[in-house]
């Protein structure tokens, strides 16, 4: 099997993390997330979130292509990762997120915590391995 190494920094990792999870989110028919995206990020996150006509505009769209894709889910409702019915890409992301959530949670906090980002990642994609993860300071491996 061929492998990639990718070296980054904490705070990359946390980036790519979020882009992981929406991609993932996105889909299982979690389109309301496209709304959070620009509520919480960006350079016109406040602009966004103030400006009730926009959202509202941009909520309407989102359900309609929500409509559009995913026509036999009631608007409240998306796939769960582990059902089988979402893309095999979302379940390998899922994978990969929480392999990276895992380590990174172990190396930020060495005593661990209760919540579970702490426990060993599910593998839910049996056709590839779980990404091995290295989380070091420069020059330390």
């Amino acid at each position: 099997m061929t492998k990639v190494q990718i070296t980054m920094t904490l705070d990359q990792a946390r980036i790519l993390m979020r882009a992981m999870d929406l991609y993932m989110r996105l889909l299982m028919g979690q389109f309301d997330e496209l709304d959070h995206l620009f509520s919480f990020y960006g350079d016109d996150a406040v602009k966004y979130s103030r400006d009730s006509k926009m959202r509202s505009e941009f909520g309407h769209l989102l359900k309609e292509a929500r409509r559009c894709i995913y026509p036999e889910l009631a608007d409240n409702a998306y796939y769960g990762i582990t059902g089988g019915l979402v893309p095999p890409n979302a379940t390998i992301i899922y994978d990969m997120y929480k392999a990276l959530d895992h380590d990174i949670s172990w190396y930020v906090n060495p005593k661990g915590d209760w919540t579970v980002n702490f426990d060993k990642p599910m593998h839910w994609y049996k056709k590839l391995p779980l990404p091995e993860i290295k989380v070091f300071e420069d020059g330390k491996i």
